[in-house]
Protein backbone atom coordinates (compact mmCIF):
# COMPACT_ATOMS: atom_id res chain seq x y z
CA UNK A 1 0.00 0.00 0.00
CA UNK A 2 1.12 3.32 -0.68
CA UNK A 3 1.64 6.25 1.64
CA UNK A 4 -1.49 8.13 0.15
CA UNK A 5 -3.95 4.90 1.15
CA UNK A 6 -2.32 4.94 4.81
CA UNK A 7 -3.21 8.56 5.12
CA UNK A 8 -6.51 8.27 3.91
CA UNK A 9 -7.31 5.16 6.35
CA UNK A 10 -5.62 7.30 8.85
CA UNK A 11 -7.71 10.36 7.89
CA UNK A 12 -11.03 8.37 7.92
CA UNK A 13 -9.89 6.37 11.60
CA UNK A 14 -9.38 10.18 12.99
CA UNK A 15 -12.70 11.16 11.01
CA UNK A 16 -14.75 8.45 12.90
CA UNK A 17 -13.10 8.29 16.41
CA UNK A 18 -13.04 11.98 16.82
CA UNK A 19 -16.61 12.82 17.75
CA UNK A 20 -16.85 9.56 19.36
CA UNK A 21 -13.85 10.81 21.77
CA UNK A 22 -15.63 14.65 22.38
CA UNK A 23 -18.87 12.66 23.78
CA UNK A 24 -16.76 11.13 26.66
CA UNK A 25 -17.78 13.65 29.46
CA UNK A 26 -15.11 15.75 31.06
CA UNK A 27 -12.72 15.05 34.45
CA UNK A 28 -15.10 17.91 35.72
CA UNK A 29 -18.29 16.22 34.35
CA UNK A 30 -16.98 12.53 36.16
CA UNK A 31 -16.53 14.28 39.60
CA UNK A 32 -19.77 16.31 39.68
CA UNK A 33 -21.85 12.95 38.72
CA UNK A 34 -19.78 11.62 41.71
CA UNK A 35 -21.29 14.24 43.97
CA UNK A 36 -24.46 14.17 43.02
CA UNK A 37 -24.96 10.41 43.19
CA UNK A 38 -23.00 10.10 46.36
CA UNK A 39 -26.08 13.11 47.64
CA UNK A 40 -28.71 10.93 45.37
CA UNK A 41 -27.72 7.66 47.47
CA UNK A 42 -28.50 9.58 50.67
CA UNK A 43 -31.63 10.38 49.65
CA UNK A 44 -30.91 13.84 49.19
CA UNK A 45 -32.43 15.45 45.60
CA UNK A 46 -29.96 17.69 43.62
CA UNK A 47 -31.46 19.87 40.63
CA UNK A 48 -30.44 23.10 39.15
CA UNK A 49 -32.20 26.41 40.32
CA UNK A 50 -31.53 30.17 40.03
CA UNK A 51 -31.30 32.27 43.12
CA UNK A 52 -33.55 35.41 43.39
CA UNK A 53 -32.15 38.64 42.42
CA UNK A 54 -30.18 40.37 44.71
CA UNK A 55 -29.94 44.19 44.59
CA UNK A 56 -26.10 43.39 43.86
CA UNK A 57 -26.78 41.73 40.95
CA UNK A 58 -25.43 43.24 37.94
CA UNK A 59 -27.26 40.74 35.86
CA UNK A 60 -29.44 37.44 35.63
CA UNK A 61 -28.05 35.00 38.21
CA UNK A 62 -26.96 31.78 37.64
CA UNK A 63 -28.11 28.39 37.97
CA UNK A 64 -26.94 27.13 41.04
CA UNK A 65 -27.46 23.38 41.76
CA UNK A 66 -29.53 23.03 44.69
CA UNK A 67 -29.19 19.75 47.56
CA UNK A 68 -32.37 19.53 48.81
CA UNK A 69 -33.71 17.07 52.15
CA UNK A 70 -36.89 15.81 51.31
CA UNK A 71 -39.47 15.98 54.78
CA UNK A 72 -41.77 13.44 55.58
CA UNK A 73 -45.38 14.31 54.27
CA UNK A 74 -46.10 17.14 56.62
CA UNK A 75 -42.46 17.72 58.19
CA UNK A 76 -40.76 20.05 56.67
CA UNK A 77 -40.67 23.61 58.21
CA UNK A 78 -44.06 25.75 58.99
CA UNK A 79 -42.98 28.42 56.78
CA UNK A 80 -40.96 28.65 53.70
CA UNK A 81 -37.56 31.19 54.53
CA UNK A 82 -34.20 31.34 52.46
CA UNK A 83 -31.21 33.07 53.40
CA UNK A 84 -28.83 34.16 50.72
CA UNK A 85 -25.10 34.66 51.59
CA UNK A 86 -24.84 38.42 51.06
CA UNK A 87 -21.94 39.73 48.84
CA UNK A 88 -20.76 42.31 51.93
CA UNK A 89 -21.40 42.38 55.58
CA UNK A 90 -23.72 44.49 57.21
CA UNK A 91 -25.43 44.42 60.67
CA UNK A 92 -28.76 44.06 59.59
CA UNK A 93 -27.71 40.74 57.80
CA UNK A 94 -28.44 37.30 59.96
CA UNK A 95 -24.82 36.74 61.47
CA UNK A 96 -23.70 39.57 59.27
CA UNK A 97 -23.39 38.09 55.83
CA UNK A 98 -26.90 36.76 56.20
CA UNK A 99 -29.67 38.32 53.75
CA UNK A 100 -33.23 36.82 54.36
CA UNK A 101 -35.68 36.51 51.43
CA UNK A 102 -38.71 37.52 51.76
CA UNK A 103 -40.94 38.49 54.65
CA UNK A 104 -40.72 34.99 56.06
CA UNK A 105 -38.27 34.03 58.27
CA UNK A 106 -37.43 31.19 60.11
CA UNK A 107 -38.52 29.70 63.52
CA UNK A 108 -36.64 30.69 66.31
CA UNK A 109 -35.73 27.22 66.89
CA UNK A 110 -34.61 27.28 63.42
CA UNK A 111 -32.46 30.18 63.85
CA UNK A 112 -30.83 28.71 66.95
CA UNK A 113 -30.04 25.72 64.49
CA UNK A 114 -28.88 28.39 61.48
CA UNK A 115 -26.47 30.18 64.17
CA UNK A 116 -24.75 27.12 64.81
CA UNK A 117 -24.49 25.72 61.03
CA UNK A 118 -24.12 28.84 58.82
CA UNK A 119 -20.59 29.53 60.19
CA UNK A 120 -19.13 26.25 59.33
CA UNK A 121 -20.86 25.68 55.64
CA UNK A 122 -18.15 25.91 52.91
CA UNK A 123 -18.06 29.46 51.43
CA UNK A 124 -19.15 28.16 48.36
CA UNK A 125 -22.65 28.06 49.89
CA UNK A 126 -25.27 30.41 48.21
CA UNK A 127 -28.20 29.96 50.45
CA UNK A 128 -30.04 27.81 52.73
CA UNK A 129 -33.69 27.66 52.49
CA UNK A 130 -36.31 25.51 54.63
CA UNK A 131 -40.42 25.01 53.23
CA UNK A 132 -42.92 22.27 53.63
CA UNK A 133 -41.55 19.95 51.82
CA UNK A 134 -38.21 19.66 52.97
CA UNK A 135 -34.62 21.94 53.62
CA UNK A 136 -32.53 22.87 50.44
CA UNK A 137 -28.30 24.35 50.38
CA UNK A 138 -27.61 25.97 47.21
CA UNK A 139 -23.98 25.02 46.92
CA UNK A 140 -21.22 25.56 43.96
CA UNK A 141 -20.15 22.07 44.38
CA UNK A 142 -16.36 22.94 45.48
CA UNK A 143 -14.25 21.49 48.04
CA UNK A 144 -14.61 17.87 47.05
CA UNK A 145 -15.52 14.65 49.18
CA UNK A 146 -14.95 16.98 52.42
CA UNK A 147 -17.55 19.65 51.02
CA UNK A 148 -20.18 16.79 50.08
CA UNK A 149 -20.79 15.83 53.98
CA UNK A 150 -20.77 18.95 55.40
CA UNK A 151 -23.27 20.18 53.05
CA UNK A 152 -25.06 17.01 53.95
CA UNK A 153 -24.86 17.14 57.46
CA UNK A 154 -25.94 20.38 57.96
CA UNK A 155 -29.47 19.47 55.98
CA UNK A 156 -29.68 16.71 58.51
CA UNK A 157 -29.08 19.11 61.31
CA UNK A 158 -31.43 21.42 59.53
CA UNK A 159 -33.71 18.81 59.42
CA UNK A 160 -33.33 17.56 62.97
CA UNK A 161 -33.90 21.28 64.57
CA UNK A 162 -37.58 20.47 63.95
CA UNK A 163 -37.63 17.05 66.11
CA UNK A 164 -35.23 14.86 68.47
CA UNK A 165 -32.48 13.78 66.04
CA UNK A 166 -32.99 10.87 63.83
CA UNK A 167 -30.42 8.59 61.54
CA UNK A 168 -27.76 10.53 60.35
CA UNK A 169 -27.08 10.61 56.13
CA UNK A 170 -23.90 8.30 56.64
Amino acid sequence: MTIGVWLTLLGVLVMVLGPVMLLQPSTRDRRLNELRGGAQERGVKVTMQTLPSQATDLGDPDLVPVYRLPAAKGGGPSRSWMLVRGVYQHEAHFLGDWVWQGRERASAEEQDCLTALLPGLPKSVRAVAGDAAGWSIYWMELGGDDALQTVLDGLVKLRDCKRPPASALH
